[in-house]
């Protein structure tokens, strides 16, 4: 296993944060997250309970872990990345679409119309796309960066 620096160290660190105090921020819900770097795309679906102050978390590591490296490398990337996290329908609520652009090695929400427009077009030709039934495209919620109280 290669060695790693101070820095990366220090952005994986930033990307953990970041990653759970996005999840507490979503709350309770099937929360899928896909964060692309710029080199390639990581998956995950956690499985959030809050309850009061505590948080359970319902994942599989590696691939949360994968998460993590992924976004600890947008962090420190002159090119950034994004991070998309879609949250599973419940009974009182649609299925929800909400969007991050990972600059300045924090999370930054993206808008509504920022977050349907990437969801409604086609990446390779520009032309629109019909948006999904009984999908809610929601702006970005703001996540609490580690120099401020979570």
């Amino acid at each position: 296993m290669p060695a790693t620096t101070d820095h990366q160290d220090q952005a994986l660190r930033r990307a953990t944060t970041a990653v759970a105090r996005l999840l507490a921020v979503l709350g309770t819900g099937q929360q899928h997250l896909v964060c692309s770097d710029g080199k390639g795309v990581a998956i995950t679906t956690v499985d959030v309970v809050l309850c009061g102050e505590e948080m359970t978390l319902h994942h599989t590591a590696a691939d949360t872990w994968a998460l993590a490296k992924a976004l600890s490398r947008a962090f420190t990337s002159a090119a950034g990345g994004g991070l998309v996290v879609r949250t599973s329908a419940t009974q009182d609520t649609a299925e929800r679409v909400r969007g991050w652009r990972v600059q300045d090695g924090w999370l930054t929400p993206l808008t509504a119309a920022q977050v349907f427009s990437a969801y409604c077009t086609n990446a390779i030709t520009g032309d629109p796309l019909s948006p999904e039934p009984g999908v809610e495209y929601c702006p970005g919620l703001a996540v609490p960066s580690p120099e401020e109280p979570s």
